[in-house]
């Protein structure tokens, strides 16, 4: 937030088109807000004249201009009438279409794991008539007061008498001041909703109680606002999400040009390509190396090699100790991923996707000998690894420093020493059913292909597809089995690799349909900018039943098949290539037979796994995406405005608008996931729907 200083700055700049650009900059949604506070007379007149188009507004100072406007009625009608249109969320975010309608709401529940505009502070943005975008800023325009976030619309709820004396300044009589106090005040209610769902708001199904619950996901103006202000600052990695309509969308977007900035934090997938161990050969050959020498340079590896180094006594002992756990995970990562090309080629060797023989002219060198040591060996292979890890550190001017160095000699070789180790071991083969009961399965769907998927999951994030549409996939698969079996089966929750990922370019063109105010006209919607991926795919599914049921499901490999959905958030599901992968759909009844196959999975990919993160505000989770390259933000369900209730329109007979929430997940590596074990897979890597009357978020089962 911008103090009274910063204010005064601008107020005093002689250059009067220079002042009037830092005016106006500072009185928009996507700033830090200003200190007014002793200024009230100046920024009411800012305000007032922000109300007319630049071109008419030689000077936002000019007090004759801002006494006239409070003086015209119409033009004051105008600004009072936009009251009528503050929302909390914006129910025209992306689709214009919507129209009469506005919301205000109090901020949802606050769960600690996900971000909402629970964290933020409750502002209000405004949407409406795009040709009153600037007869709405009167009121819309938000500035801090008294160490309070107000716009003249809540000011003037219960005004103060700064504010009184600011009206009086400029020209207008008490009697007239109350008057306009109490418009404002009947234009804004504490809350606010409509009473029909708009027919081209976006309705989602979701579970509740013993039926469905109708929600329509809409964007809070506070979270949103934040995020603009964050992205002007440079903190974080953002997409551009276009609008050709600005105005007509709100004020936020609007000020913003209609270039409005979401999180973007796609997966760090290599795709795999095929024939990319001859390639790897060929490198060799050529006196190069295969390893993943970026995987050294990450911040993330330096910031732990310095923290080992750093005495830190500032901190208490268990915070140390805290400290050089955290580094010591992260220098196991980073070794792990710069050791990834080498463990995806032993694989290739192991499933016979390569022959031994084309390794014969590379013989005598390390990528040879890693190759070809059997796995309970590698050990073996503890000291020539940790001489060229540090070779590659002393050939590298960043990482020079950390070479030989002799703090770190024992931190680096016990993470090696870990990893080689584990890789020697066979994963435990132990089944983590404690209870020996035999009333579950395993579905497991290997290499699933999806096309033009919604990568942008909420309207705050893109990069991986929503949780919840994995979720609602997941859901739709259920009954369309129990409808073909005569069941009742449940699929109770998912655990997701990612195999391959890509970002799609390009705007997607509408399909025709009937358009216009007598919808008689035939022709193409809008164009609203969204992100799209394609993306290969493996879901695990635990599903849950009688024994009488499984049994039958046991016998049913064909109706799994058949039963299988053909859609995936918004984008369309094929089965995997023929000869990609073998049999696509499996069932097992115990972890041990499963693990053994998630063990061998290609090392290029990720599973999307929960975590415990608790996320307070937008800043904290800025940092932790940035302290933690595996770490992506997504969407993680839905945060309840409101009780439920009858709503014409509605899809089903309860309705309720509904916020969007922001949760973390971290991409685990496929090597990662092997080392920790069966048991931390199966208790650590599930994710499941947990509904309550006020929220529907995933979470780790």
């Amino acid at each position: 937030m911008v103090g009274k200083q910063i204010f005064q700055k601008l107020l005093n700049v002689d250059d009067i088109s220079e002042r009037n650009i830092g005016l106006r900059r500072a009185f928009t949604a996507y700033t830090e807000l200003i200190d007014v506070t002793g200024y009230e007379a100046s920024a009411l007149t800012i305000l007032l004249n922000l109300t007319y188009p630049r071109k008419r507004v030689d000077d936002l100072l000019d007090r004759r201009l801002a006494r006239q406007t409070l003086n015209t009625d119409p033009h004051l009608d105008a600004c009072i009438g936009e009251v009528k249109w503050l929302h909390t969320h914006n129910l025209k975010y992306p689709d214009i279409r919507v129209s009469k309608q506005r919301l205000i709401s109090e901020s949802p529940s606050l769960h600690p794991h996900v971000l909402s505009s629970a964290n933020c502070i409750k502002t209000l943005g405004w949407s409406h008539d795009s040709a009153k975008v600037n007869v709405a800023k009167l009121f819309t325009c938000h500035f801090l007061w008294k160490k309070h976030v107000h716009c003249l619309a809540t000011i003037l709820v219960e005004p103060p008498k700064e504010w009184k004396l600011a009206f009086k300044q400029l020209g207008m009589p008490s009697k007239l001041f109350m008057n306009l106090c109490g418009r404002v005040r009947a234009l804004l209610p504490a809350d606010d909703s409509p009473n029909r769902v708009d027919k081209y708001s976006i309705q989602v199904r979701m579970p509740y109680r013993d039926s469905y619950l109708a929600i329509t996901p809409v964007v809070s103006h506070a979270l949103q606002s934040e995020m603009q202000q964050a992205a002007i600052a440079k903190r974080g990695q953002y997409a551009n999400i276009e609008f050709t309509r600005p105005a007509a969308v709100g004020e936020l977007s609007a000020s913003l040009g209609g270039n409005i900035k979401v999180l973007s934090y796609p997966p760090r997938i290599q795709n795999a390509v095929h024939g990319l161990s001859d390639s790897w050969v060929l490198k060799v050959q050529a006196g190069q190396t295969v390893l993943n020498q970026r995987a050294l340079s990450h911040s993330q590896l330096k910031r732990a090699l310095d923290s080992l180094l750093s005495n830190r006594f500032e901190l208490a002992l268990k915070q140390r100790r805290q400290q050089k756990i955290a580094s010591v995970r992260q220098i196991r990562s980073a070794i792990s991923e710069w050791l990834l090309p080498l463990l995806e080629w032993r694989l290739d060797l192991v499933e016979n996707k390569m022959s031994m023989s084309k390794l014969v002219s590379i013989q005598g060198s390390y990528e040879y000998q890693f190759l070809t040591t059997p796995k309970e060996q590698l050990i073996e292979l503890l000291n020539p690894t940790f001489s060229l890890l540090n070779t590659t550190l002393s050939n590298s001017n960043a990482l020079q420093k950390y070479a030989f160095h002799h703090r770190l000699m024992k931190p680096l070789k016990s993470s090696l020493k870990w990893l080689l180790g584990n890789l020697s071991k066979e994963p435990n083969s132990v089944s983590i059913d404690s209870e020996g009961k035999d009333l579950h399965r395993y579905l497991y769907l290997k290499g699933i292909r999806v096309f033009d998927a919604q990568a942008l999951s909420n309207p705050y994030c893109a990069g991986l597809p929503s949780l919840t549409a994995v979720w609602g996939m997941m859901h739709n698969y259920q009954r369309q089995l129990n409808e073909s079996l005569g069941t009742q089966l449940r699929l109770t929750s998912f655990s997701w690799f990612i195999r391959q990922y890509s970002s799609v370019a390009g705007k997607k063109l509408p399909e025709y349909g009937m358009q216009g105010t007598s919808e008689n006209q035939f022709r193409r919607a809008g164009i609203v900018d969204h992100r799209y991926c394609d993306l290969v795919f493996d879901l695990v599914v635990h599903i849950d039943g009688y024994e009488e049921e499984l049994e039958v499901l046991d016998g049913s490999i064909n109706a799994l098949k058949a039963s299988f959905p053909a859609n995936f958030a918004g984008g369309v599901m094929h089965l995997p290539e023929i000869g990609s992968v073998d049999e696509w759909c499996g069932l097992y009844r115990n972890e041990a037979s499963l693990f053994t196959k998630l063990s061998r999975l290609p090392a290029s990919g990720r599973w999307i796994m929960p975590t415990r993160y608790q996320i307070s505000s937008l800043d904290e989770l800025l940092v932790l995406l940035e302290q933690k390259a595996s770490l992506c933000p997504v969407m993680s369900g839905y945060l309840l405005l409101e009780d439920p209730k009858s709503r014409r329109n509605s899809l089903e007979a309860l309705h309720s608008y509904a916020e969007p929430a922001i949760g973390v997940v971290e991409c685990a590596t496929a090597i990662d996931i092997r080392l920790q074990g069966i048991s931390n897979f199966f208790r650590r890597a599930f994710w499941m729907l947990e509904i309550k009357e006020s929220s529907m978020l995933m979470k780790r089962i």
